[in-house]
C-alpha cells in the first residue's frame, strides 16, 4: 500500500463537528423506506402439537435509521432474519422526514434534521422503536441525554447470562467509559481514540497534561514553532479547546460552566496567537512543531504514525483538560441501545440483535478484511486496515499478533520520491498503545451542532477584537445554558 507521508495533518474544522456519515468504508445501500419491510426469509419452523398461532409469528423488533445503510449491516438484519430464532428486524426509516435525496444520502438541513429528531424521540416515547443506533439517533450527545433520562434498558441484564457477549469477552475498560451510575445503557462496537502526540524532546514523557501545563511547555518552545503546523487563533483554539469542551456541558443536570476560570485562560491563550485566517493555510512543518492531532484506529495505523525517520520518540500526551487526562476513546456512530419501552420479550430479542456485532466472527470479518493484494512483484494475503479496534478481546489480540507478523498491510511512505518500507507493528508499540488506551478516562461524546455554533460565533467575535474576553463568556454561558436546558 502506497501511502503518501507528506508531513502534514488533518485538522479539525472545528472543535467537535459530529460525523453524520457511516463509519465504514463498506459499500452502501439504500436503507428499506417502510415500516413493515422486513428483509429476508421470516418463516418460522413450528413443532408438531403447537397450536398458539403466535408462535407461528416471529416477533417484529422496529429498528430505526435513516438514509444509506452500510451493505453489511443490511446482510447482517437479513441473516438474522433467516436464522428462525423467533424474532425479526424490521426498519422504519426517517429518510424522507431528515431530508435524504433519491440516492437515500442525506443533505444537512438544520430544520429538516430537527425534525427528524423529534419524530423519531416521539416514535421512542410512543414505544414503536425498539432499537436504535447513535449514527441513526443523531450522535453519541443524545445517546447520553436518553440514557441520563431512563429511555434506554441497562444493557448488563443481558450480559451477566450470556456466554458468547459479556464484560469478560469484550473490553472492559471501554465498557465502564460508557456506564451512567453503574449501568450500561449503550454497547459500542469498536472504538478508536484521538490524542494529541509530540517528539518527547519538546512534550516530556508524561501522558497528559492540564491548561497550565501545556501553555509552560509552549513557552519553552523555540521561537518560531507551531502548534499542528499553525499559529493562527482558530487553529489553535480547535486544538486546545478540543479536550476541555466538554468538561464545560453537563447535559444530565442541564448545566454549563462557560464562566470558569480555565474557560477563560484558554481563550486568552488562544487570542495571543495571530490573526485569523480566513483562508485554509498550509500547515507549516519546516518550523518545530509542538505537537499534532492524531486519531488511531488500528494497530498498522499506529505504528505508522508513530515512525520517525530520525528515530525521535513521541509522547501520547493528550489535549490540555482540566483534569490532565486528555486522551478520548471515540465510539461515536457504533453505538446500540434497546428502549426501555419494549416488552420483556422484545428486549431479549433486540438484545441477541445487537450482540452480533460484538461477536468474533463478525468483528474480525467487519473491522479488518483479509484481502489478496499485490505488493511489488509479490503476491499476498494481508489484513487491510481497520475501522478501529474491535471490542472483543479476543479479536484485538488476533489481530495485534498478526500486526506484528506481518499480515497486516505494510506502510510505504513516499519522502522526496524514495520509497521507504517502514515496516511492521512492534511489541513495544502494542504495549505503549494498550497501555494508552487502558489509561484513557473520557469519551468524545460530541457537542450539538446548535450549541457548537454558538460557541464558535462567539469566540470569533472576541478573536476578531469586537468583544471583550468577559463578553464572550457571558453571551456563551447565557446561550449555551438555555440550550440544554431545552434538550431537557
Amino acid at each position: 500500500m502506497r501511502l503518501n507521508k507528506n508531513i502534514g495533518i488533518m485538522l479539525f474544522s472545528s472543535s467537535l463537528v459530529l460525523n453524520m456519515t457511516s463509519c465504514t468504508d463498506n459499500q452502501k445501500v439504500p436503507a428499506p423506506n417502510v415500516k413493515d419491510e422486513i428483509i429476508g426469509d421470516t418463516s418460522i419452523t413450528v413443532q408438531d402439537g403447537e397450536e398458539n398461532n403466535k408462535k407461528n409469528e416471529p416477533v417484529a423488533l422496529t429498528y430505526a435509521v435513516y438514509g444509506e445503510m452500510d451493505r453489511e449491516e443490511y446482510q447482517l438484519i437479513k441473516q438474522f432474519n433467516e436464522s428462525d430464532n423467533g424474532y425479526v428486524i424490521v426498519t422504519k426509516n426517517y429518510s424522507e422526514i431528515a431530508g435524504a435525496n433519491e440516492n437515500g444520502q442525506v443533505i444537512y438541513d438544520e430544520n429538516k434534521i430537527k425534525a427528524f429528531k423529534m419524530t423519531l424521540m416521539q416514535d421512542m416515547a410512543n414505544g414503536e422503536i425498539d432499537i436504535v443506533r447513535d449514527l441513526y439517533l443523531g450522535g453519541a450527545e443524545n445517546m447520553d441525554i436518553f440514557s441520563a433520562r431512563g429511555s434506554f434498558v441497562n444493557l448488563y441484564d443481558f450480559m451477566d447470562d450470556d456466554e458468547s457477549v459479556n464484560s469478560a469477552i469484550l473490553n472492559e475498560h471501554i465498557l465502564k467509559l460508557h456506564e451512567m451510575d453503574g449501568n450500561l445503557y449503550t454497547l459500542p462496537t469498536y472504538f478508536t481514540f484521538n490524542t494529541l502526540i509530540g517528539q518527547t524532546r519538546y512534550v516530556g514523557s508524561k501522558e497528559g497534561w492540564t491548561l497550565d501545563e501545556f501553555i509552560s511547555k509552549w513557552e519553552q518552545m523555540p521561537e518560531g514553532s507551531t502548534i499542528e503546523g499553525h499559529r493562527e487563533k482558530d487553529k489553535i483554539y480547535n486544538t486546545v479547546l478540543y479536550g476541555m469542551i466538554g468538561s464545560f456541558i453537563d447535559y444530565k443536570n442541564a448545566t454549563t460552566y462557560f464562566n470558569s476560570p480555565e474557560f477563560k485562560k484558554s481563550l486568552e491563550f488562544c487570542n495571543t496567537f495571530e490573526n485569523i485566517s480566513n483562508t485554509y493555510v498550509e500547515p507549516n512543518f519546516a518550523s518545530p512543531n509542538f505537537v499534532s492531532s492524531k486519531r488511531f484506529f488500528g494497530f498498522a495505523n499506529t505504528h505508522y504514525e508513530l515512525w520517525n525517520e530520525e528515530g525521535e520518540s513521541y509522547t501520547f500526551v493528550g489535549y490540555p483538560s482540566n483534569d490532565g487526562c486528555g486522551g478520548f476513546i471515540d465510539t461515536r456512530g457504533n453505538r446500540f441501545a434497546i428502549c426501555a419501552s419494549t416488552t420483556d420479550e422484545e428486549r431479549k430479542g433486540a438484545w441477541e440483535f445487537i450482540k452480533t456485532y460484538c461477536l468474533e466472527d463478525y468483528q474480525k470479518s467487519h473491522y479488518c478484511k483479509l484481502e489478496t493484494i499485490k505488493i511489488g512483484d509479490e503476491t499476498k494475503q494481508v489484513y487491510l486496515e481497520p475501522v478501529g479496534f474491535p471490542m472483543n478481546v479476543n479479536v484485538y489480540n488476533q489481530l495485534a499478533d498478526e500486526a506484528m507478523a506481518g499480515k497486516h498491510m505494510e506502510d510505504i511512505i513516499t519522502q522526496n520520491g524514495v520509497e521507504i518500507n517502514i515496516g511492521q507493528l512492534t511489541q513495544d508499540e502494542l504495549n505503549r498503545l494498550s497501555n494508552y488506551i487502558n489509561s484513557i478516562q473520557n469519551l468524545t461524546s460530541g457537542v450539538d451542532s446548535d450549541l457548537e455554533t454558538i460557541i464558535n460565533d462567539e469566540v470569533l467575535g472576541y478573536f476578531n477584537g469586537e468583544k471583550t474576553v468577559e463578553q464572550c463568556i457571558d453571551h456563551i454561558q447565557n446561550r449555551a445554558e438555555i440550550m440544554v436546558s431545552e434538550k431537557q
